[in-house]
């Protein structure tokens, strides 16, 4: 997520930006200034081209791309000088953005035409105020950028043999896809969404074939990714556009999209499909209808929360709050805190056991923890898998899978017994995981591609350094 201080500050700067706009911004935000080239930038807020973007910026009043980063770069600065105790030297802060310190004094003085000590006497409020010179509010837009290029198409699928496809299956295999793919949904054994989180865009698996067949251009920064009962439509939380988008999954296609206060990131469906939850950066979870975007309901939370999990019995929510290291009991129906399991460490995915007695939670600190909802406590902790993010069951209810993703792994546990059966080693940065209904797991990784592999396997597909598109 973009750190809450400088996207706040400069929201209230700019609050004439359109969600292009805003998009924008919030990347630059996100890497601090140091997106990269002007083609990086377009991928991630997708877009086809600089000259699109440059147009962008001119619309929305704001300096070109190269002046525009370096004014981030410099308000990451002053946030960071703000937030530390005493003077604090450019020297210091220059290597946190990967700049030499001479570039970055450089820097300051070509953006702002002040230098570093200047600019701290004056302060971060002034030296908004100067940016916000270089700025102006923009003359109408005629169309919103995420109302064209609704849908990518693929070229047909090749026509093989169900023979052929079947062998092909049967083995573990790598499919590449690039633009940080991060959340992954499938319907029934058909279809997969991949929200490809640097590309704007949602990609589709077809499960049958295992290929990949197309994209439809969301918005910026995808992250996950639901669907509905009826695999009709799915829902998808649009970071930095603080937005859901709502797809028609039979003809893959952008159909609407609701705002929501802060940037979403995790989504989850009650069980009748009625009320779609979620949580943003403003520490906030959000009841929303399903048909109709209305906000049902919120409550606060202690942190920012990334996963969320349902009860068996679809009457109780889990919510984890990595930074205040706790997972909360909400009830699904009033919206109201039941308990609160203080675990400490990072908690981040979560799994509820077929029989609703257990609560497995992946601590990207100390392991997995293993509460017992009947009694609130933690039971047990299997700290083989300490660094765990994500969290998935397998259908079958044999495996446990957890995604390493400072550590490039993926850890899979036997759950009849809770001892560890061995690590895939897909390096990368594992992301989401799901299952295809067809007896294999598909591990979604932000490098770059996805694994697919046979429930239980260990072994990846060959040539690893080389992603395989079959």
């Amino acid at each position: 997520m973009p750190p809450l201080a400088l996207t706040t500050l400069l929201q209230h700067a700019l609050p004439w930006l359109s969600a292009d706009g805003r998009a924008v911004m919030n990347t630059l935000v996100c890497s601090n200034g140091r997106v990269g080239s002007t083609q990086v930038l377009c991928e991630r807020v997708g877009l086809r081209s600089r000259f699109q973007l440059n147009r962008l910026l001119r619309r929305e009043g704001l300096p070109p791309y190269e002046e525009l980063a370096g004014w981030v770069c410099v308000f990451y600065w002053m946030v960071r000088g703000d937030a530390a105790d005493g003077r604090v030297a450019l020297r210091s802060l220059a290597p946190q953005t990967r700049i030499e310190i001479a570039s970055a004094y450089r820097l300051v003085r070509r953006v702002t035409g002040h230098c570093w000590k200047e600019l701290r006497h004056a302060g971060t409020s002034e030296v908004i105020r100067w940016f916000q010179y270089r700025t102006h509010p923009p003359r109408p837009i005629r169309q919103p950028l995420s109302m064209r290029s609704a849908v990518r198409a693929a070229g047909p699928p090749a026509r093989l043999a169900n023979s052929s496809v079947a062998a092909a299956q049967s083995q573990p295999r790598r499919l590449a896809l690039p633009g940080g793919p991060y959340g992954i949904a499938v319907r029934a054994r058909d279809l997969a969404y991949i929200a490809r989180g640097q590309a704007a865009s949602i990609e589709r698996l077809d499960l049958r074939t295992g290929r990949l067949t197309g994209s439809t251009y969301i918005g910026c920064t995808p992250s996950c990714v639901a669907f509905d009962p009826s695999g009709a439509r799915a829902y998808v939380s649009v970071h930095y556009l603080d937005e859901i988008a709502i797809i028609d999954a039979t003809r893959h296609r952008l159909i609407q999209t609701w705002p929501v206060p802060g940037d979403p990131v995790p989504l989850l469906l009650n069980h009748n499909g009625h009320t779609l939850f979620v949580t943003t950066n403003e520490d906030r979870l959000f009841a929303l209808s399903s048909m109709t975007g209305r906000v049902l309901g919120s409550i606060p939370l202690p942190a920012t929360s990334h996963h969320l999990a349902l009860h068996p019995a679809a009457d109780r929510l889990y919510v984890a709050t990595r930074a205040a290291g706790s997972v909360l009991e909400v009830d699904a129906g009033r919206l109201r805190v039941l308990r609160t399991f203080n675990l400490g460490g990072w908690p981040q995915g979560l799994v509820v056991s077929p029989d609703g007695m257990t609560l497995y939670v992946a601590n990207e600190q100390h392991g997995l923890d293993l509460i017992g909802l009947a009694s609130g406590k933690c039971i047990s902790r299997l700290e083989a898998h300490t660094g765990s993010v994500a969290l998935a069951m397998s259908p079958d209810h044999r495996f446990l899978y957890t995604g390493r993703a400072r550590h490039g792994k993926v850890g899979v546990i036997d759950l009849s017994s809770l001892t560890h059966r061995g690590m895939l080693q897909t390096g990368g940065r594992p992301a989401q995981i799901a299952f295809d209904g067809s007896g294999h797991v598909i591990l979604v990784n932000e490098a770059g591609w996805l694994d697919i592999l046979p429930l239980g396997g260990l072994e990846l597909a060959h040539h690893e350094s080389h992603p395989l598109d079959l």
